[in-house]
């Protein structure tokens, strides 16, 4: 379960958009500003390519915002999830590893000064990482990621990149704790 911790120390980290209102869109803009227009083409196709791998292993039922919360509401509902995923979305995006501090300060200075922010203060992204700190204290698990996850984010919320992309890493994530649980 560590990995899911990670993940979500990544979601506190992810992404800004200057010219937008919107928090996710500016933790996305932080994230997609620091690549090049050839990485973020073939982070754009790795995306895609994934998102329909999962709707043809029914993890997802289509690309819409409403499959995404759907997804995390039937992890709460079944209490698990489990499948085989032979896609490797962290492999292939591994191209996206900066090797130095020095590589990340601008994403990093461009996140800081939105968590800084008022309008991150009064987000439902700001809650959100408010609830997953607190469950650090207990055994985090899929369904209880799930549960604070649809509890504070609506439908809507997935219309935006920053949420879907979380929602691919947290089903990566996912399936390689499961993988190296089993592997053990």
């Amino acid at each position: 379960m560590n990995r899911l911790f990670l993940l979500f120390i990544f979601v506190l980290i992810l992404s800004c958009k200057p010219s937008s209102d919107k928090v996710e869109e500016k933790l996305y803009a932080c994230f997609t500003n620091s690549l090049s227009q050839k990485e973020m083409q073939k982070l754009n196709a790795i995306s895609t390519a994934y998102e329909s791998y999962l709707i043809e292993q029914r993890v997802l039922e289509s690309s819409e915002a409403e499959s995404y919360w759907n997804f995390y509401r039937k992890i709460v509902e079944s209490g698990t999830f489990e499948f085989t995923n032979d896609f490797n979305f962290s492999e292939k995006t591994r191209f996206l590893e900066r090797e130095s501090l020095e590589a990340n300060q601008a994403q990093l200075d461009c996140y800081t000064r939105i968590f800084q922010s008022e309008a991150y203060l009064q987000s439902k992204q700001y809650r959100l990482q408010q609830e997953m700190q607190s469950l650090r204290k207990h055994r985090v698990t899929p369904k209880i990621i799930a549960q604070t996850t649809i509890e504070i984010l609506s439908v809507d919320d997935f219309e935006f990149e920053y949420n879907r992309l979380m929602t691919l890493l947290f089903i990566e994530t996912i399936n390689e704790t499961y993988k190296d649980a089993s592997d053990e």
